[in-house]
């Protein structure tokens, strides 16, 4: 009660002393009820939302003398059992039915914290930001955004896939241990510079170059044809990272298989009857390449239809290449979603996903999971 006191009372604060700066506070609080059979236990959990995470922020905006603007943006995130993160409870899986953690990884972190002054000649922003890639493969007009999306182990993507074999043990995570799943650039925020172009017919071009190197570089679009609307983005990422390769070659010697530069585009298009459809794509190169080694790639397809405050849609993704650069591993993922618009910033929706994971030298089961969920801006 008296931290909830204070942080009221610092806000009241903030307000009264800001002066000419219009200040404006926001957040939302994401929440899911999720279940999922992984072939062997089910079993049900409640979690954050990682497609749009619970968050609190602080916004402002000062106009200057000379026609520039400054403004700062401060925002802080909660996460209570991510729902990319939980994972069946039992590191052998096969000691008979397993129980999620409840309350793992409660987390309350710095999202964004950055300057900028922007004018005629765009904007340029400091702080840790979002990068100039981050939202490329997220252009969607396809509807049930709350719980579908191009990056589709955001819910769910912290589970273990089970092996066929007796007692059913675990073998590895969808996002990460099965595929390493870059379904989305490799950095999305960080302590970076970042420029944005004033925007001409609908485009705005971006770029960012982050602590430690790593430049970024996109176009975004947005825009209507007629009875469409349009909207897409494309973007590349340099990595300048000497980590990160899959095979060593030594203390100090260059890494193997390193990943070098990720490359990614999304379109997507809805008519005024309300059918929408969305593509996604992102491919990487390696560093010091090895011989049948193959990049990661990631294709995503989402079709939906809105009416009134409902929207439906479907989607499918196939990821390749991320475990092994040599052995053709893939995952596959389809989900079926509809969401109900309930107006002033509140939504719930409802989803059903399938994963599907072939690797070399391994016979997985799949996992299904399911859930509802609701979203309250303010």
């Amino acid at each position: 009660m008296k931290k909830t006191l204070l942080a009221t009372s610092a806000l009241a604060l903030i307000a009264a002393t800001a002066g000419a700066v219009d200040v404006e506070m926001y957040g939302q609080v994401n929440k899911a009820v999720l279940g999922y059979n992984d072939g062997r236990d089910t079993d049900v959990v409640i979690v954050d939302n990682e497609f749009s995470t619970t968050r609190m922020g602080l916004k402002g905006a000062q106009a200057l003398d000379n026609g520039l603007t400054a403004s700062a943006l401060f925002e802080f995130e909660a996460s209570d059992n991510n729902s990319q993160q939980f994972v069946q409870g039992s590191a052998a899986g096969n000691t008979g039915t397993q129980t999620t953690p409840t309350n793992s990884n409660a987390t309350f972190n710095q999202r964004q914290a950055r300057v900028g002054v922007s004018g005629n000649f765009g904007g340029v922003y400091v702080g840790k930001q979002s990068v100039a890639t981050d939202g490329v493969l997220g252009a969607d007009l396809a509807g049930a955004q709350d719980v579908l999306g191009q990056d589709v182990s955001s819910i769910g993507g912290g589970l273990r896939f089970r092996t066929t074999a007796a007692g059913n043990p675990f073998f590895g995570g969808v996002g990460n241990t099965v595929t390493a799943m870059t379904t989305g650039f490799a950095d999305e925020r960080a302590n970076s510079i970042r420029y944005d172009s004033p925007i001409f017919a609908g485009i705005q071009g971006r770029a960012s170059i982050q602590q430690g190197g790593d430049m970024d570089l996109s176009a975004f679009y947005d825009g209507a044809m007629g009875d469409f609307k349009v909207a897409g983005a494309a973007g590349v990422q340099f990595n300048n990272d000497a980590v990160g390769g899959v095979v060593g070659t030594g203390a100090g010697a260059p890494q193997n298989n390193a990943l070098e530069s990720e490359y990614g585009a999304s379109v997507s298009v809805a008519h005024a009857t309300g059918l929408a459809a969305t593509v996604a794509y992102s491919t990487q190169t390696l560093d010091n390449k090895t011989a049948g080694a193959n990049e990661g790639e990631t294709l995503y397809g989402k079709v939906g239809y809105a009416w009134d405050a409902f929207e439906v849609a479907g989607d499918y993704s196939t990821s390749e290449n991320y475990r092994s650069r040599t052995g053709n591993d893939e995952l596959t993922a389809f989900g079926l979603a509809g969401q109900y618009n309930l107006g002033h910033g509140v939504s719930v929706a409802g989803l059903y996903r399938n994963f599907e994971a072939e690797v070399t030298g391994a016979n997985l089961e799949s996992i299904d999971l399911y859930g509802v969920n609701m979203r309250v801006k303010f």
